[in-house]
């Protein structure tokens, strides 16, 4: 039995099991600190799974509070730190009415309950540290040692009651560099349209989990392959596959049976012949009991044939004449990936605008720049490579616009920087600095050094100058850039702010003192 190295757990999370634990409680180490601690990855974040009930862990620990309506949780604060902690749980599903997703998840039970309720058999290891011994109720150190992801349970209904498990498995599949079980990876393909059932915030926080990682490369090559990025967002999909991508959608568009062959490929498996003669198995009925309508969904699911670059319409973009520029720009999108998993390697943290800047930004940022551009034309280009990724993942007003003025602000950030120029504030100094690390990702991913160049903001930029604009989302901003600095000769020539009213104020108070 593996045991964790004691120095490498969170104190005060070993502080919230022991004294849950004192009190006559069950309650251990769960989860991804678990399985981190085991590949030798340092866990960013420990949860702690207890046979207390929220109420109990609340008489506790005063620094708690308890949070969830679908899943109540306690949270254990220890200054900006956050221990979750939750009650062991059953698994809620209810069959009666034929449908699997989750909607409630507060059904109390017991440690194997717990486990077996969770996603991944790598995910479902609890860890007693008073005993200083790993448990696994669901085959997950096994799934370990082979480097798999594989759900616990039947994948199929585990993906229809929660379909951002999906997103999940490539999220962990990429990050600590595992394959994809090949009955899962059969399951993900033939339910990844579920996706569209989830709430939108929900997606798009597991979005920007995968661009943040640090395997950001490697996740989009894996939505790529198993035709989930065309679920998510049909925009990004043309934008990152065809001609010049690293990734192409597999075999899987023979039917699902080829994903098998792919999953086994992935895992080091070497497949049979005539064991991969099974189309007809695609069909099959899945061992729990379906009604009609569900072995009608199941046919349906299982006979789909991937979309591919092929079906559907190409990209066509009003500022991109050439196939070969349309390839040179994708291929920079893609370098630009790999430049984002070195930065989060180097502790940098980019801010959720940022990271959906990068695959747009070799898209746009040639037009932006061009010498002669006017802020019109910069934002119609914009909009055009945003404004479909903005609806299509239903990104927040605040960062849409965000999005818009870290592009925008490249008009200046990139000839001030290649003249070793400082730069004026424009949007708030957040804004700039996203510009800036933005400029700094596009010119590493083309081999150019930017160690040498001048700082990036002038000392003292007041954010309140240039605070952003309260667009509704990329399309609103539009009209607010219109009266956007020119470029005169390469620089931008300075305005005067006039304050409203200023003058008419200060008259209006001399009289009032004079009369006075």
């Amino acid at each position: 039995m593996p045991v964790l190295d004691r120095a490498a757990i969170d104190a005060d999370a070993d502080r919230v099991v022991r004294r849950l634990a004192r009190n006559g409680h069950k309650a251990y180490l769960v989860g991804g600190c678990v399985r981190d601690l085991l590949v030798g990855r340092k866990p960013k974040d420990f949860d702690v799974a207890t046979s207390a009930t929220p109420n109990e862990i609340k008489q506790l620990f005063r620094n708690c509070r308890i949070i969830g309506r679908r899943f109540r949780l306690a949270h254990v604060f220890f200054g900006q730190k956050i221990i979750e902690t939750s009650t062991f749980r059953a698994n809620p599903r209810d069959d009666e009415d034929g449908d699997l997703l989750i909607r409630r998840d507060n059904v109390f039970g017991t440690e194997t309950d717990d486990a077996r309720r969770r996603d991944f058999t790598i995910n479902g290891l609890f860890y007693d540290v008073e005993k200083e011994e790993v448990i696994d109720h669901v085959g997950g150190l096994a799934d370990l040692e082979a480097r798999l992801v594989r759900t616990i349970g039947d994948p199929d209904v585990r993906f229809q009651e929660d379909p951002i498990r999906i997103l999940r498995a490539i999220k962990f599949a990429a990050r600590i560099d595992f394959a994809i079980e090949p009955e899962t990876y059969r399951a993900l393909v033939r339910w990844r349209h579920e996706i569209r059932k989830c709430a939108p915030p929900r997606v798009l926080e597991e979005v920007y989990r995968l661009l943040k990682g640090g395997a950001a490369h490697r996740s989009m090559e894996l939505l790529v392959e198993t035709g989930v990025l065309e679920v998510l967002s049909p925009h990004l999909a043309a934008l990152l596959e065809g001609p010049g991508a690293p990734s192409v959608p597999n075999p899987l568009l023979d039917g699902v049976q080829a994903s098998v062959a792919y999953a086994l490929r992935s895992a080091g498996v070497e497949g049979d012949d005539e064991s991969d003669d099974d189309d007809d198995d695609d069909d099959r009925v899945a061992p729990r009991p379906l009604d009609e309508e569900e072995l009608a969904w199941q046919r349906v699911w299982a006979d789909d044939h991937m979309p591919t670059a092929t079906t559907r319409p190409a990209l066509r973009l009003s500022f991109v004449r050439e196939a070969a520029d349309l390839e040179r720009r994708r291929r920079e999108a893609w370098a630009l990936l790999t430049q984002l998993d070195r930065l989060i390697a180097r502790g940098r943290d980019p801010s959720n605008s940022l990271m959906l800047c990068i695959p747009m930004a070799p898209f746009v940022v040639d037009v932006v720049t061009a010498p002669g551009s006017r802020p019109n034309d910069a934002n119609a280009a914009i909009l055009e490579v945003g404004q479909p990724l903005v609806d299509q993942l239903r990104v927040a007003r605040r960062d849409a616009e965000r999005i818009r003025q870290v592009l925008l602000a490249m008009r200046r950030i990139v000839p001030a920087r290649r003249r070793r120029l400082h730069i004026e504030a424009m949007g708030g100094r957040e804004v700039i600095e996203d510009g800036v690390m933005l400029y700094e990702l596009m010119e590493r991913a083309a081999g150019r050094d930017t160690t040498a160049e001048a700082p990036a903001l002038t000392a003292g930029v007041d954010d309140a100058a240039g605070a952003e604009s309260e667009g509704d989302d990329l399309a609103e901003g539009a009209e607010g850039a219109e009266g956007d600095d020119e470029l005169v000769d390469g620089e931008p020539r300075k305005r005067r702010r006039r304050r409203r009213g200023g003058r008419r104020r200060r008259r209006d108070g001399a009289v009032e003192a004079a009369a006075s």
